[in-house]
């Protein structure tokens, strides 16, 4: 029974998504192809001009390629982050649910329009840019399901930041997307950073994220290390996370503080 409320929820913003109709979701979708094409050219010129980057011209595209297709897994934002201004949090404390379940199954569903409409015809058509499509290795599933997990603890933790610094909502917002950006490896892959930066870069908690994934996606990276820094990471991030919401959620404006 407590699963099946979590998949209404889900299912409740799924159908939130769009109820304004399909077509209301083809300028995002344009949005990334319009992203995604550039960045397919900018690779094949470096690649071109003989720059050694570490990877091939193949393994590049794919994991810009993939990265595209999995945005939403592999950086975790979740509607949280509008609490504040938008008030979002606040009924997730008046139902008989847990409110990591809630934000989590509420996410989820609203992921699934965007895989469906772009992801799925996206990858159906990947052979015909002659981009490799397929993993590597299935340690990349697993890897997929920790680093969404992490995303999700990372959710709480800056929700928890916010919470603290109060009215600077945007502000946050704005720094915690530049911070995981970069050193999540999703926008610059590790591999191809200067003075062996990529050896510590892997290592640090947003290096388990996106950039983790993806380098065991296209076999850039052992499944040992990587599986086991996602492991620890999501062991620890979660434990402060949930010590650190109890602690701090009695400081929402919703609560009357």
């Amino acid at each position: 029974m407590t699963v099946l409320k979590y998949y209404k929820t889900a299912q409740t913003a799924l159908r939130g998504q769009t109820n304004g109709g399909i077509i209301y979701m083809f300028p995002q979708i344009l949005f990334k192809i319009i992203y995604l094409i550039p960045l397919m050219f900018i690779w094949r010129i470096v690649t071109a001009s003989g720059v050694d980057s570490g990877m091939s011209l193949n393994q590049l595209l794919s994991y810009t390629y993939v990265n595209a297709l999995l945005s939403h897994i592999l950086i975790v934002n979740t509607f949280i982050n509008d609490w504040d201004s938008a008030g979002k949090v606040i009924p997730l404390f008046s139902r008989p649910m847990s409110v990591y379940g809630q934000v989590i199954s509420r996410t989820v569903g609203e992921w699934a329009p965007t895989l469906l409409m772009f992801s799925l015809p996206m990858a159906i058509i990947a052979p015909l840019f002659g981009i490799q499509i397929l993993p590597q290795t299935l340690w990349a599933i697993p890897s997929l399901i920790l680093c969404a997990s992490l995303g999700f603890a990372l959710e709480f933790l800056f929700f928890c930041v916010t919470l603290r610094l109060k009215n600077v909502v945007w502000l946050m917002s704005v720094i915690r997307s530049a911070i995981v950006s970069f050193f999540s490896g999703t926008v610059i892959p590790f591999k191809i950073l200067p003075f062996g930066m990529d050896r510590w870069m892997a290592y640090q908690p947003f290096g388990s994220l996106g950039g983790a994934t993806l380098s065991l996606y296209i076999g850039t990276a052992e499944p040992l290390r990587i599986i086991a820094a996602q492991i620890f990471w999501n062991v620890a991030l979660w434990s402060v996370a949930v010590l650190w919401f109890n602690k701090s959620r009695e400081r929402m404006v919703s609560f009357g503080g």
